[in-house]
């Protein structure tokens, strides 16, 4: 649909310009032909031109949103809940889930769907996957805990959940999704304020 507009919008403002300039080639004293295709030209090229820079906009908004979405991830990856050692023995803890809704996003428009961008729309969906497994570990963990066991069964979920696989493909994955977007991206990323923040 969305081509067969643009088809619908340009290829009358073409053969407008091309028309004009015909009419511009047979009475070159008159400038009201040079003006009619100086207009059509200047509106031709603006619908492209705002087209394209929309598209870098939302590209860069999107690069931006996601090492700030990682940056987030990190921090809730490195919050004492999810460190043994510190949890009061015996008491059940409700734990942070990691954030994925510009991760959904970006996959969902499609922007990273160019072939230029193929490691990271890979890497997205990777993402993606691990969010929802490690989350889903967390409800595991806590529908165990909040059963009444005994406090060395709660430590012990605790300490399986930490040195799980799906905890560290979480801590592992954010690491390396941010780094990417910080040496492929630099210039989108360029004044995020989560930037300077992220510490791999």
């Amino acid at each position: 649909m969305k081509s067969l507009v643009t088809l619908i919008t340009f290829f009358p403002l073409l053969l407008g310009f091309i028309l004009a300039t015909v009419w511009w080639t047979r009475e070159p004293n008159d400038f009201e032909p040079l003006l009619t295709a100086l207009g059509l030209l200047a509106t031709i090229t603006g619908i492209f031109g705002e087209r394209l820079a929309s598209a870098i906009e939302k590209r860069r908004e999107l690069l931006r949103a996601l090492l700030n979405e990682c940056i987030s991830n990190v921090t809730i990856l490195s919050d004492g809940r999810f460190n043994p050692k510190l949890h009061k023995q015996g008491r059940p803890i409700v734990f942070p889930r990691l954030m994925m809704s510009v991760t959904e996003t970006a996959i969902v428009s499609g922007v990273f769907a160019e072939r230029k961008d193929r490691e990271l729309f890979s890497l997205l969906h990777q993402w993606r996957h691990t969010v929802n497994e490690f989350n889903h570990r967390l409800d595991i963990t806590e529908l165990r805990t909040f059963t009444n066991l005994s406090p060395q069964e709660i430590h012990s979920l605790y300490e399986a959940l930490q040195e799980s696989k799906e905890f560290n493909d979480a801590l592992t994955l954010t690491k390396h999704l941010a780094t990417v977007l910080k040496s492929k991206y630099p210039k989108g990323i360029a004044g995020s304020e989560g930037l300077s923040k992220i510490v791999l």
